[in-house]
């Protein structure tokens, strides 16, 4: 009997019997010398979200500003294929889900950084909530985002504007142009 108990949990944990799901939305984006990609990967059994990472990561491709020389204070006479850094477009462009509503402004990390510390920075002290800073620097900022579904409120996750729901997630993100696998 023993030997039967066994050989059926070793079938169950071979089949993947109680293992979670995983689905990754990816998306890239450029406006003007900044480029984004962000990452979502949604850990799921069933329909049922259990966790979800988020990583948004920024990279400044802009060295000199128009009219300073490399140190930042003097006027340089030479600034073929350098740009302000202004990004520009259609009023309201987004470069992600975070920086939105961009209009001709000067764009560059401190001001992305910005951006995520007013969506987020309130809610560093939620129960299921974490964030982690992975790369800030000059032309480099990455930050992750964890929810554990399993110690967010329906209040926090409200809040968020996610689902517990699989499907309204994956929606959600095809919706927005993200590409899910």
């Amino acid at each position: 009997m023993k030997k039967a108990l066994f050989i059926i949990a070793v079938i169950a944990v071979l089949s993947g019997c109680g293992t979670n799901d995983s689905l990754t939305c990816t998306a890239e984006n450029t406006l003007g010398n900044i480029s984004s990609s962000t990452t979502y990967k949604i850990d799921y059994r069933d329909n049922d979200v259990k966790m979800m990472t988020v990583t948004y990561e920024y990279k400044d491709g802009h060295t000199d500003g128009v009219g300073t020389g490399t140190d930042g204070t003097t006027e340089e006479d030479d600034t073929t294929g350098e740009t302000d850094g202004v990004i520009d477009g259609v009023v309201g462009e987004a470069l992600d889900d975070v920086v939105t509503g961009v209009t001709n402004t000067v764009l560059d990390l401190a001001d992305i950084r910005t951006r995520h510390n007013n969506r987020f920075g309130t809610y560093t002290n939620t129960d299921g909530f974490m964030t982690s800073i992975d790369t800030d620097n000059d032309n480099d900022y990455k930050v992750t985002y964890t929810y554990d579904f399993s110690k967010l409120s329906d209040d926090d996750i409200s809040t968020f504007g996610i689902s517990r729901d699989f499907d309204t997630m994956q929606s959600m993100y095809t919706s927005r142009g993200l590409t899910c696998r």
